[in-house]
């Protein structure tokens, strides 16, 4: 019975033993809380913020971001004049009058449309929407021409590129 004592007494002093320098070592780290010591002010001392940390951009801004990250040529905001957001009808007219754009994005809580091409537009393909619709020009500074000639349609009326 003996050497069945001294095992649980062997056994006890390792668990516990294990359990002292586990406990030890979960400890708070001296040299941080010392540090954080050295760090802290007085309750009247204002707390320093980060002053270089930008303001968060809006969607609109967001949106026309992704447009130049998309690395397009041109890109074109149009809004109505009113300020209000774009109905259906709008979004049909502004969508149908440049076919040749690569994205168009619905941006600014429904008040803007933002078109993106690498393609220029057809001369008078927005003369339409002038009345209605301002229209602000983000494109590239040499990104070339916005707007080109419609090429000539031969007598079947198909456009044909020269």
């Amino acid at each position: 019975m003996e050497t069945s004592m001294r095992k649980r007494i062997i056994t006890s002093s390792v668990i516990l033993l294990g359990v002292v320098i586990f406990g030890l070592s979960c400890g708070p780290n001296q040299r941080i809380l010392e540090s954080a010591n050295e760090n802290q002010g007085t309750a009247s001392e204002p707390v320093a913020t980060n002053a270089n940390i930008a303001p968060a951009e809006s969607s609109f801004e967001q949106d026309l971001n992704a447009m130049r990250t998309a690395d397009f040529k041109f890109i074109i905001v149009f809004r109505r004049k009113d300020g209000r957001a774009l109905d259906t009808a709008d979004k049909q007219l502004v969508g149908g009058t440049a076919p040749q754009a690569n994205r168009r994005r619905l941006s600014d809580e429904g008040r803007a449309v933002i078109i993106g091409s690498n393609f220029p537009f057809v001369t008078g393909a927005f003369d339409g929407l002038t009345g209605r619709y301002t229209m602000e020009n983000h494109s590239k500074p040499d990104g070339g021409p916005m707007f080109v000639d419609a090429p000539p349609k031969e007598k079947d009326g198909i456009e044909r590129k020269q």
